[in-house]
């Protein structure tokens, strides 16, 4: 169940793109380095303002650079977007993976690998639902990502399913991938009511949220061992 003692890595903006190996020679590096300048003052933009506020002009201002050195990096505020949202991504899906914890009971194991993906996302909450808003809305580029995220989500969570098939904790004739479906949707309406709902900071109700989800993977849970 939720262990409000536990942390979990702290959001960090410089992370975004050390996936990279930084190029070698001085030219490199400096672009390198003014590549992590944009991302990092774009992450912060982008979670103060979301998508639309945040301007080309803003970002490169706030990273110390001109517009030139933005577009020497990226084709255009979509491109940066799309790399601050897949570093979410990542970092979100890395979270629930190892949150994974076969000695709880299913309820309990899915609850703690929802809950470690909140705690993950909840100060980039506004990243994450700016681009919802631009899949439904405007079919932006960054939508992939979006679709990316939400799939990614459904499989980890299908995977513990499966596992829990295995262990016949749930007959083998239900439909777990509709199962799994549900709890993706469950997920993410959940983020966005814990992001209304946040403080000043962006910090969700994290106790309030971990009882709501309780009942609602309880519900999903009975469903599919009373099928």
């Amino acid at each position: 169940m939720y262990d409000p003692h536990h942390t979990t890595d702290p959001v960090s903006d410089t992370a975004i793109a050390n996936d990279k190996p930084v190029p070698t020679g001085n030219r490199a590096k400096s672009k390198e380095r003014n590549r992590l300048k944009i991302l990092e003052s774009a992450a912060a933009l982008f979670r103060e303002r979301g998508f639309e506020a945040a301007t080309l002009r803003d970002i490169a201002r706030a990273a110390g650079l001109s517009t030139g050195a933005l577009f020497a990096n990226f084709a255009d505020k979509n491109e940066i977007f799309l790399t601050v949202l897949e570093s979410e991504n990542n970092r979100v899906i890395r979270a629930m993976r190892e949150a994974h914890d076969e000695t709880l009971d299913l309820v309990a194991r899915l609850h703690k690998q929802l809950m470690r993906g909140y705690e993950a996302t909840q100060h980039n909450a506004r990243i994450v639902l700016s681009a919802f808003v631009m899949k439904w809305s405007q079919g932006q580029s960054p939508v992939n990502e979006v679709g990316q995220m939400s799939d990614l989500i459904r499989f980890v969570l299908l995977d513990t399913l499966k596992s829990a098939q295995t262990r016949k904790e749930v007959p083998q004739s239900v439909n777990i991938e509709c199962a799994a479906e549900v709890l993706e949707d469950l997920c993410l309406a959940n983020l966005r009511r814990a992001y209304q709902a946040s403080d000043e900071s962006g910090a969700f109700d994290m106790d309030r949220l971990a009882k709501h989800l309780t009942s609602q993977i309880a519900l999903v849970v009975s469903g599919l061992k009373a099928a």
